[in-house]
């Protein structure tokens, strides 16, 4: 009995294990069919499903292929179905595939171009359009027409079908009327007016000098622009609750925006916590606060990141100053958590994107140092003196990275080289001086050590000048700058009846001065060759000039002191600090020579930020020249002459024309100017309003700040591969002609 039941056993183990391998065998995948595609291959079809023959079916294959077969972004529909046999399992796979399109073409626009339409999508004959693509061009048409006040635009597309599911596309535009606004209301203010809340947004009604044109984008900005005035009112729970266009029939909208104001709040109480470096006492000085002034959230904001500047500037950028509002009643009462968590210290500092300049050179503008705290004011300092340079773009990134648990982090600068080099000529031709014009070459960045080479030749019928110029800014790696000059120049002052000619050379020698910031002093020698001659014989000339020509070549031998405090942001375009430079030469004495004069000039600029992006500079300059010892009078090529552009420009005026009358020039000058900057294309082109006032005398003690001669004008300053291009258009308000207005062109920075 026992072996009956165990040969009953086996057969029946034998029996099911043979059925399941039977059943496994049956569910391999035995063929892979594909209908329904016109016009997509067959095998990619198969090839992107990722089935294939002999794999093992399941339903989560089955999800997986129709998945791959979606991304292909061919079809509509995609459908998989299997038929068992005795060989396995078929799969059918059954696709809709999206038109193609044979061709295209837009109608119905009449206010846009059509090259604007097409610049805003990508379709191709070819392309499949698929429901997608049809959603992404009517969205992308439409963002062009709202942007022009057609808010009311239709995008219909007319899809007529052709051979082998292919399409000829239309799309058409009902372009509608532009959008106008009409009028702007507001619900729910009881404590501002109307009148003030549609003066503090930008968007406005259509009027006789403005369009009316809506703009989805401006208008978001204004309900966040009457939100931040409620609060800076002291309503902090003021809202817009919602706001509603409504359009007529001929395409004018009417806005409606319903507010919420809320209570107006005073301050009550403000505390502090938390905070270990500055006491209570400095940090509520920062908040300056009165009890029961209305609390105007916008300045509270402004002054609780004052404070976070403050633990930023001492190294703690990981601390956390956060305020809690409790309203009660009327009033507010403010409690300010400080975390002050780890001070981060500077470990390492990298320098990314400097591809001509030695690393060394950008190291030596770094105020911060590996060791350092972190400190934010040194950093934008290293941004400023980098920038300064002149070797890179303005856009200095600066990032972090911590390392370790203290909170420490690694400084990284990030560089965008520029052109450091420029080779230039120019040719002119005027009446007086015939041909005109100048070569030049410099290099500000030689071999990548900020060395300095210039040479230039400038040629006119009154004017020969040649100069070659070297400056090492870093001699032998240290802070002392060394330079060397050779010249030869002519020049003709037609105006003054007399020609001189000078041969000579010098070297400059300075460096930083440690105990003040921002400033340093140089110091300089050069030996000149001067010959005065007369230009016409049969006009007077006097005794002072006539004894120049009869001493032949005279040799002059110089020295000069500048001392100078340099703290601008940017020595390009200035908008805030400040230049002060002390410019002191002595000719002849002790130094040899046979020549003797004393030359002093003082000047100062200041710079400040207005509003937006408008910048105001003024500069004051004061110069003074006298001889002494054998030297009866200043060589007149020493004396000043004020006008036009340039150190001693008085725009409105001719070159060189503001001179005191009977007079080849001024023995002293004071010169004032004001500017006010202002952005037109980036950084590239500055727009520029100016007034000068100046005037030369024979002595300081002449100098009357209400008898100056006074300009005033417009012009622009063009970042150009030339270096900086300045064209200025002003009037001359002193000037005894009748045509008072003079155009004036320079080359490099001189306000």
């Amino acid at each position: 009995m026992k072996k009956i039941r165990f040969f009953i056993l086996v057969a029946l183990f034998t029996f099911c294990t043979t059925s399941a391998f039977a059943q496994i065998e049956y569910n391999y995948i035995s063929d892979i069919e594909i209908t329904g595609n016109i016009n997509v291959n067959t095998q990619l079809i198969k090839s992107a499903s990722g089935l294939a023959l002999g794999q093992i079916f399941s339903p989560d294959k089955v999800t997986k292929a129709i998945q791959n077969i979606y991304k292909l972004g061919l079809f509509s529909n995609i459908q998989i179905d299997k038929v068992q046999d005795d060989k396995g399992v078929r799969i059918i796979i059954l696709v809709s595939e999206y038109p193609i399109v044979q061709d295209w073409k837009i109608t119905g626009n009449k206010k846009i171009r059509l090259d604007e339409i097409k610049k805003q999508f990508r379709l191709v004959r070819g392309d499949y359009w698929s429901g997608e693509r049809k959603l992404d061009i009517k969205n992308k048409i439409l963002e062009l027409y709202f942007s022009k006040g057609y808010r009311l635009a239709v995008i219909t597309f007319k899809e007529e079908p052709v051979a082998s599911n292919r399409i000829d596309l239309t799309i058409v535009i009902n372009e509608g009327n532009k959008v106008v606004i009409r009028e702007i209301s507001f619900k729910g203010n009881e404590k501002v007016t109307e009148k003030k809340l549609r003066r503090i947004i930008k968007t406005k009604k259509s009027g006789f000098l403005r369009s009316g044109v809506y703009d989805q984008e401006k208008f978001d900005e204004d309900l966040t622009r009457v939100v931040d005035y409620y609060n800076s009112k002291g309503y902090i729970d003021a809202a817009i609750i919602d706001w509603e266009p409504k359009y007529d029939e001929n395409g004018r909208l009417f806005l409606t925006i319903n507010v919420y104001e809320g209570n107006q709040y005073r301050i009550g109480t403000i505390s502090i916590e938390g905070n270990t470096l500055f006491s209570k006492e400095i940090l509520l000085r920062q908040l300056k606060f009165e009890k029961n002034e209305i609390f105007n959230r916008e300045e509270f904001d402004e002054k609780l990141n004052g404070i976070r500047s403050m633990y930023y500037e001492e190294g703690y950028i990981y601390s956390t100053v956060s305020p809690q509002i409790n309203p009660r009643g009327d009033i507010v009462n403010i409690n300010i958590f400080v975390q002050e968590n780890n001070r981060a210290k500077v470990r390492q500092i990298y320098v990314e994107g400097n591809k001509k300049t030695k690393e060394k050179i950008i190291r030596r503008q770094l105020a911060i140092v590996p060791g350092d705290y972190f400190r934010q004011s040194l950093l934008i300092q290293s941004q400023r003196n980098i920038y300064n340079l002149g070797f890179f773009e303005p856009n200095i990134g600066l990032d972090y990275q911590p390392i370790n648990d203290d909170g420490d982090i690694d400084l990284i600068f990030q560089l965008e080289d520029k052109e450091s080099g420029t080779a230039n000529m120019g040719v002119n031709y005027d009446e007086e001086d015939k041909l005109t014009g100048f070569l030049s070459f410099a290099h500000n960045n030689l071999f990548g050590k900020a060395w300095g080479l210039k040479l230039t030749w400038e040629f006119s019928g009154s004017k020969q000048e040649y100069d070659i110029s070297f400056t090492n800014p870093y001699f032998y790696d240290t802070n002392v700058l060394i330079g060397a000059d050779v010249y030869h120049q002519r020049n003709d002052w037609k105006d003054y009846n007399y020609k001189v000619v000078k041969s000579g050379g010098g070297f400059r020698i300075g460096t930083k001065i440690p105990w003040v910031n921002y400033a340093k002093v140089t110091t300089g020698y050069s030996i000149t060759q001067k010959q005065y001659s007369i230009l016409d014989k049969n006009d007077d000339v006097s005794t002072s000039l006539q004894d120049l020509v009869d001493r032949g070549k005279i040799l002059t031998s110089t020295a000069f002191l500048t001392i100078e405090r340099d703290d601008r942001d940017n020595v390009f375009r200035p908008s805030e600090g400040s230049l002060v430079r002390s410019y002191t030469e002595l000719s002849g004495s002790i130094l040899g020579g046979s020549e003797n004069y004393i030359k002093e000039i003082i000047q100062t600029n200041w710079y400040l930020k207005l509003f937006w992006k408008f910048s105001l500079g003024m500069r004051w300059r004061v110069g003074y020249v006298k001889a002494f010892g054998d030297t009866k009078e200043v060589p007149p090529d020493e004396l000043f002459y004020p006008g036009g552009t340039g150190a001693d420009g008085i725009r409105g005026y001719p070159d060189n024309s503001v001179v005191p009358e009977d007079q080849d020039g001024g023995k002293a000058e004071f010169i004032t100017s004001s500017e006010i900057t202002f952005p037109i294309s980036g950084d590239q082109i500055i727009g520029v309003m100016f007034f000068d006032a100046g005037n030369s005398y024979n002595y300081l003690s002449e100098i009357n700040a209400q008898k100056l001669k006074k300009g005033i004008g417009m012009g622009v300053r063009i970042m150009s591969p030339m270096g900086l291009l300045g064209f200025d258009y002003a009037y001359g308000m002193d000037r005894k002609v009748n045509n008072k207005w003079q155009f004036h062109f320079q080359f490099g920075s001189t306000f």
